[in-house]
């Protein structure tokens, strides 16, 4: 609300229902709350906070025999409620939605939201604590978030998208937050194994040297049948892995930004994509 996105959200809605008016057809529309999930990436918004934070956790402790992170840094007040949906319930209330009989169908425009559960950063906190008893973090407000985070309502109604589509949330705040921290630790693990395996001297950090090493020894097969593929091909990878990790071009890969770029990349993925590619090549 009170944004150019929000503006053109309630145009669509208008123009849905201006089409139905004139042509004919059954639009239909869902409100949502912040998305939560257990996926390694996501976007910028003000919920996305959330998604942070539990992010965060995980880097905070030593068992996995890394270095840790810092505290958590969160842009808004931590004792703002938001609404939020996990991905789950998410779904099942776009489906009851989409099959929903036109006559059952009550609200303006066809128009529902999708409850959830709602929670302030300081609820939010407390929870990832039961987890990880050293969670730290501080508050640096963001402006603009912090704003749009007052703007946000506490709560969605529940009782029309039940009463329309039979939907009710299910998953609430203990079960979200143990089932996508554990995904973090799952994928850090392996993330862990993969910074291990390339990091020889145990000092945390990753150079050329050593990723090329691990490269070369466990990632490049098979023939070599022009200068571009196989072991030939080992500039190319070198300098896009480089391009990708090395982003203020010392060197050096710390376990930090290593695991960020993992989130979304691996080291398997760029071999292969830079040996298609060469092979491909006329």
């Amino acid at each position: 609300p009170g944004s150019d996105y929000g503006r053109k959200k309630r145009g669509c809605r208008e123009l849905m229902d201006q089409f139905r008016r004139e042509h004919g057809g059954d639009p239909r529309f869902a409100v949502l709350p912040g998305v939560l999930h257990s996926n390694p990436v996501w976007g910028n918004g003000t919920t996305e906070y959330a998604l942070d934070a539990l992010l965060a956790a995980p880097h905070q402790e030593t068992k996995l025999g890394l270095p840790t992170g810092e505290a958590y840094v969160c842009p808004i007040d931590p004792d703002i409620a938001m609404p939020m949906v996990f991905v789950d319930d998410l779904m099942r209330g776009l489906i009851a939605l989409q099959e929903a009989e036109p006559h059952e169908l009550t609200e303006p425009e066809n128009g529902y939201c999708i409850p959830g559960l709602s929670f302030t950063p300081n609820e939010l906190f407390a929870e990832i604590r039961k987890h990880h008893p050293g969670f730290g973090f501080r508050v640096e407000l963001d402006e603009n978030m912090n704003k749009f985070a007052n703007l946000w309502p506490e709560t969605l109604n529940s009782s029309e998208p039940l009463r329309d589509l039979g939907y009710a949330p299910e998953v609430g705040l203990s079960e979200m937050v143990s089932f996508v921290l554990q995904a973090h630790e799952d994928r850090n693990s392996y993330t862990a194994e993969a910074f291990k395996a390339m990091d020889k001297d145990g000092d945390g950090i990753l150079t050329l040297k050593d990723i090329e090493g691990h490269v070369r020894k466990r990632l490049v097969r098979g023939r070599t049948t022009s200068y571009n593929t196989g072991q030939g091909a080992m500039d190319l990878v070198m300098n896009q892995l480089m391009s990708e990790l090395d982003t203020n071009k010392d060197g050096l890969i710390s376990w930090g930004t290593f695991s960020e770029w993992y989130r979304n990349n691996s080291v398997e993925q760029v071999v292969k994509r830079i040996q298609a590619s060469s092979l491909s090549a006329p």
